[in-house]
């Protein structure tokens, strides 16, 4: 697997690779992770935000990307804020390629810990699996965060030394 930054040029197959997903729909895709891919490519974020797309080959698509950062208001704390991998992919080591990156990206930037916050819905449930199998730890619930139902689940892992 090859995890490198992610191309201005790749924005739609990325948007695409998200909804693959079933987690977005094209719309949701667009204003919750475009913004974010039009910001990077105008250098518009502060320092450390970054995405990196997951390749079986340098010139291949992208098979899984990732965007995180260090958190404004919080010492030393990255937040992970999309992992995504084509469902073609599940289980063949995308995730954690690009999870093991982000934390040496992390660490290598002075990180304590990293945070990953996702919804406790059951289209996400191998998703806290998957950070739980690579030592994250359920660390809080916030009933009703992102909608009537649907709480928010709270993970982190210290970096502190690993890189």
């Amino acid at each position: 697997m090859i995890i490198e930054p992610i191309q201005e040029r790749e924005r739609q197959a990325l948007l695409s690779l998200a909804v693959s997903t079933g987690l977005f729909t094209p719309a949701d895709a667009e204003g919750l992770l475009g913004g974010v891919l039009d910001s990077l490519a105008a250098g518009e974020l502060p320092v450390g935000h970054a995405a990196v797309a997951c390749r079986e080959s340098h010139d291949g698509p992208a098979v899984g990307w990732s965007y995180f950062a260090p958190d404004p208001y919080a010492e030393k704390i990255w937040n992970v804020w999309w992992i995504g991998v084509s469902p073609s992919h599940h289980g063949e080591g995308v995730g954690q390629a690009i999870l093991s990156h982000v934390e040496q990206a992390a660490a290598a930037s002075g990180a304590r810990v990293i945070v990953i916050e996702t919804s406790d819905q059951a289209p996400l449930a191998r998703a806290r699996k998957f950070y739980l199998k690579f030592g994250y730890e359920e660390r809080g619930r916030i009933p009703d965060f992102y909608a009537e139902g649907d709480s928010k689940v709270i993970f982190s892992r210290s970096v502190a030394g690993a890189a």
